[in-house]
């Protein structure tokens, strides 16, 4: 038991780490990429995703299709018509299944193309990033203990709970999810899981 009591949820959250990392995840402290940081990869706390590495992936993935396209296809991506949460996710999940419908002009003709921002063909094409202590200002600051992007999107966030606590369970990390989807529900408009 006395390895149990030492397994704080720091631990846990460095073991997570290692193990994603060890799946060919990159890792970055989510204070380096927020827009004060050493590496700024946001314009400020609101933004939840990663612009430029959404970007690079539809123009790596898209590369038949004129910049015009790419920037329509980015346009979508974080554009978001309901109130519903639940109904922004499910219109993003179309996005990224069936692909994002884009309109272009192209030798003097109208065009339209589908545009992917995940290459499931070849997994390995993609951006896989585990982030720790990622901070988003929304209706309220909070702080998920792990978000993992895809090309620049929060796919997951994982809320981390120690098995030494007596006093948390599973329960808890699941009332500090549904706590996260009130106050910052932008990061859920993207997250599958």
């Amino acid at each position: 038991m006395k390895l149990l009591e030492n397994f704080t949820e720091d631990k846990l959250e460095e073991a997570a780490i290692e193990i994603l990392q060890e799946l060919g995840y990159d890792y970055v402290f989510g204070p380096d990429i927020s827009c004060d940081g050493e590496r700024p990869e946001r314009k400020d706390y609101r933004t939840v995703i990663l612009e430029d590495r959404v970007k690079d992936a539809l123009f790596k993935h898209n590369r038949h299709l004129p910049q015009e396209a790419i920037e329509e296809a980015f346009r979508q991506i974080i554009a978001f018509n309901s109130p519903s949460l639940e109904e922004n996710n499910r219109h993003f999940h179309k996005l990224i299944t069936e692909g994002i419908d884009v309109s272009f002009h192209q030798d003097g003709l109208s065009r339209s193309m589908k545009a992917f921002l995940i290459d499931f063909e070849e997994p390995a094409n993609n951006d896989f990033l585990v982030v720790n202590q990622f901070t988003v200002v929304e209706k309220e600051e909070r702080r998920p203990d792990l978000v993992i992007f895809i090309n620049g999107i929060p796919f997951v966030v994982i809320e981390l709970k120690s098995a030494s606590d007596e006093n948390v369970s599973i329960d808890n990390a699941y009332a500090q999810i549904q706590t996260y989807k009130r106050d910052i529900p932008s990061l859920f408009y993207y997250n599958a899981f």
